[in-house]
């Protein structure tokens, strides 16, 4: 067996018993939304009591996809032959014949919504384990001040491994992002993690503060904040679809570096799907808990992540090419990559726990 890329050990692109995020809450609604994953063809739709579906959007008697244009009332109507299903999938009429073949329902897929995110669980032959839906509590206190903005979803032409990897690479910013993010000093090298949490659900990377002089920009946002600025950053892993990448904490520290108040945090989500198996859909989002009524900050973080998430993914639409002969047991790592390969060892493990189950 050849391993696929990026793996050293097992042949399946991707964990197929685990959940990953289908969308946004809010971009799910009675028209259904047609979005494939795991390969397959897949609809998204909200019912008239505000539950969350999700059905294969293939017509099972000749494959025709099913669209929102052929929606009547709460009934989807196959535009070729006339079959009509319900919103759980099942085929309910058929226009020339009152029996209905085995076969003609729709394969459900197991979903959650924990707003703002709506979680799929991949492989719908199998019965969904909630145990392994991550607990994003941590993220949405019920006492914090956060808004959630710059929300959208785009496409990337590459596998969801090395797009999920691309998030634990942090030696790749100087590079890849030298305008958006601006370039760090190459000889010291990028943050290392000093520490280390990992849970079956959550991994994180707790980084080193950087201490630097107040800048002009973070007073204005931060008035009472002191002399020095300390940045508390960290990279996680929920499950295996949701990272929090840049994860900042903003503390006040005197003429001494000592450290203080914190002034504010600001989070970047990212959710990692895969399309194919060789192709991605990538959802992001922004958490802030200062200065929430401005909305030209908002606009400002917004458009700067979007051009950053661009700058990435033309890295990776360009390397996806190459990787169908790739073999990741002879490639060599920097000790920079330690975080990435972390990842990929950790995501390499369900899924020979996998292999190993079905065996």
């Amino acid at each position: 067996m050849t391993p696929i890329y990026p793996f050293s050990s097992v042949s399946q692109p991707y964990p197929q018993h685990q959940w990953y995020i289908a969308g946004w809450s809010g971009e799910i609604t009675t028209t259904p939304l047609r979005r494939k994953m795991f390969g397959r063809d897949l609809l998204l739709l909200r019912t008239r009591n505000g539950d969350v579906k999700a059905l294969t959007a293939l017509c099972p008697h000749r494959q025709m996809p099913l669209c929102a244009d052929n929606q009547k009332a709460d009934r989807l109507i196959c535009p070729y032959h006339g079959a009509t299903f319900d919103q759980q999938g099942h085929c309910v009429s058929l226009p020339f014949q009152t029996h209905i073949p085995q076969g003609m329902d729709l394969t459900p897929f197991p979903v959650v919504e924990q707003a703002p995110f709506v979680w799929i669980w991949a492989a719908p032959e199998e019965p969904a384990d909630m145990s392994r839906l991550p607990d994003t509590s941590i993220l949405f206190p019920a006492d914090d001040k956060k808004i959630l903005f710059g929300t959208g979803t785009c496409h990337v032409r590459a596998r969801s491994q090395i797009v999920l990897e691309n998030l634990f690479d942090q030696s790749h910013i100087s590079f890849t992002h030298p305008k958006t993010l601006g370039t760090r000093d190459i000889e010291n090298g990028p943050t290392k993690a000093c520490s280390i949490v990992e849970e079956p659900n959550r991994i994180s990377f707790q980084h080193p503060a950087r201490k630097h002089p107040t800048s002009p920009d973070i007073a204005a946002l931060f008035p009472n904040i002191g002399p020095i600025t300390s940045v508390q950053s960290r990279a996680e892993l929920f499950g295996v679809s949701l990272v929090v990448a840049a994860g900042s904490e903003i503390i006040s520290c005197n003429q001494e570096g000592q450290p203080g108040q914190t002034m504010g945090r600001l989070e970047f989500l990212h959710g990692i799907t895969p399309e194919t198996d060789t192709s991605t859909h990538y959802h992001f989002a922004i958490l802030r808990d200062f200065s929430t009524d401005c909305d030209e900050l908002s606009d400002l973080y917004s458009e700067r992540n979007r051009s950053v998430i661009t700058e990435d993914i033309r890295i990776l639409d360009a390397i996806e090419p190459h990787l169908s002969t790739a073999d990741g047991r002879h490639e060599p790592n920097f000790t920079s990559d330690a975080e990435a390969i972390h990842i990929r060892r950790r995501i390499e493990a369900l899924i020979r726990e996998e292999s190993t189950v079905m065996d």
